[in-house]
């Protein structure tokens, strides 16, 4: 049975000392506009020193020019990271990078040689790329032809109509390019008040009308948290879930461990 991924960021790092082991396998540790891919190093070890195995993100709008990107890169092999997500990142770019197929051509991660390399799907679009889903299966070209493993993780949702129809139109233009190289994990907003899922809505590109749609009454709703239940049992043919704890980590370990 596959465990489902968890996504925190650094300064989340010490509360992975209170995940029960066996709920989570992958631990991906968010890479923020404004932080520091030392900072995702020093959370990579520590989650690797913890037993875990460490995701790291590597956002191209985070990163400076080639000379950081091998920098980064090389430590994350050397300490022991084997899965990375590769990502264009939000915000404005800092440096040369703007998308992920920058940091490809760059030849770096040929180099360097990452066990998986995983990328990102929008179900809702991508307010950053007006032909995502386009892109996305040029990556997964790109994953193929350099050998690679491949999870595709996708933003998390709330319109799940949109989702499943979403995976079932990539899984049927991945199978024009490989029956077997990637499986799709579909990202979740674990346990959280309504409003902060909509704060965080509007910072990661999740339509946020569609979650206040769904609760319309949010002056009664607000301090109801939603349950990821509601999501989860209206999912198909996904491979895995990825869950973004917006309303903490121990809520969401309370959650899963009734569930």
């Amino acid at each position: 049975m596959k465990k489902n991924s968890l996504e925190i960021i650094p300064k989340q790092i010490e509360r992975i000392t209170n995940l029960p082991k066996g709920l989570f396998g992958d631990i991906y540790i968010a890479y923020i506009p404004g932080d520091s891919y030392t900072n995702i190093l020093s959370a990579s070890k520590y989650i690797i020193d913890h037993g875990f195995r460490p995701v790291p993100h590597i956002p191209a709008r985070n990163i400076l020019n080639e000379e950081e990107l091998e920098e980064y890169v090389s430590k994350l092999i050397e300490i022991g990271v084997t899965k990375i997500l590769a990502i264009g990142g939000s915000g404005n770019k800092i440096g040369i990078f703007d998308k992920t197929f920058d940091l490809f051509d760059t030849g770096i991660f040929n180099k360097y040689k990452f066990h998986q390399i995983n990328i990102a799907g929008h179900p809702e679009g991508n307010p950053n790329d007006k032909n995502s889903d386009g892109n996305l299966l040029k990556k997964c070209e790109w994953i193929i032809e350099n050998k690679f493993k491949c999870s595709i993780v996708t933003q998390w949702t709330f319109d799940v109509n949109k989702t499943n129809n979403w995976i079932k139109d990539i899984k049927d233009d991945l199978k024009s390019i490989s029956d077997k190289y990637f499986d799709l994990h579909v990202g979740i907003a674990g346990p959280a008040k309504i409003l902060t899922l909509i704060k965080y809505a509007k910072i990661c590109g999740v339509s946020a009308t569609y979650i206040i749609a769904k609760n319309k009454n949010i002056g009664l709703r607000n301090l109801i948290k939603h349950n990821p239940t509601e999501i989860i049992d209206e999912l198909k043919y996904y491979d895995n879930l990825h869950f973004f704890p917006f309303g903490g980590i121990k809520e969401l370990i309370n959650w899963k461990v009734r569930e």
